[in-house]
């Protein structure tokens, strides 16, 4: 028998989530999508496309060339397609953003998870920081559990090699390779 992979079976998004369960349905999808050989080339960093519109309906894709083995060229037609079946399946588990919203005018999946973090109201951006003082232990949880959710909104918080934090559109930080 074939040794096969499967992620824990996705769900969808409510309209309460947490940094936590945010990140646990990111990587559960990121996981399910690269399964397939067609939605991994769209997950990886800085994969971008352009919007879709009736004047550019093609995303910005080109054909593979001749420097592409060819039982793995595609048409631009093809990689739409392949494209905005796995934007489909992102906005099947995240009834809380407009479907177009991420089929149509997302431009990276990174993009769709700052939508999505922006949706909630804990993107990354620092300015949440002052919201620590919020945090306090709740009736019925563990001390433990406390813990864990103080930790994750730091870590959430901390500044990343990543971070698409700006000031007036230029990058405002770099981390020193």
């Amino acid at each position: 028998m074939a040794n096969t992979h499967r992620a824990p079976k996705q769900w969808c998004f409510t309209k309460i989530e947490t940094v936590n369960s945010f990140e646990n349905w990111r990587q559960n999808i990121i996981y399910t999508l690269s399964l397939d050989p067609h939605f991994a080339p769209f997950l990886g960093d800085n994969v971008q496309w352009q919007k879709k519109t009736r004047f550019g309906p093609n995303r910005g894709f080109l054909n593979d060339g001749e420097d592409v083995a060819e039982a793995n060229r595609r048409t631009r037609e093809q990689k739409v397609s392949m494209l905005e079946l796995m934007l489909g399946q992102i906005a099947n588990y995240c009834p809380v953003i407009s479907r177009n919203t991420i089929v149509k005018n997302s431009t990276s999946i990174e993009n769709i998870w700052q939508t999505i973090r922006l949706h909630y109201g804990f993107q990354s951006t620092g300015a949440h920081f002052i919201d620590f003082a919020a945090i306090h232990f709740e009736p019925n949880e563990r001390p433990e559990d406390l813990y864990q959710r103080i930790m994750a909104f730091v870590e959430d918080n901390l500044l990343r090699r990543d971070t698409q934090i700006t000031h007036h559109g230029a990058q405002s930080w770099k981390m020193k390779k």
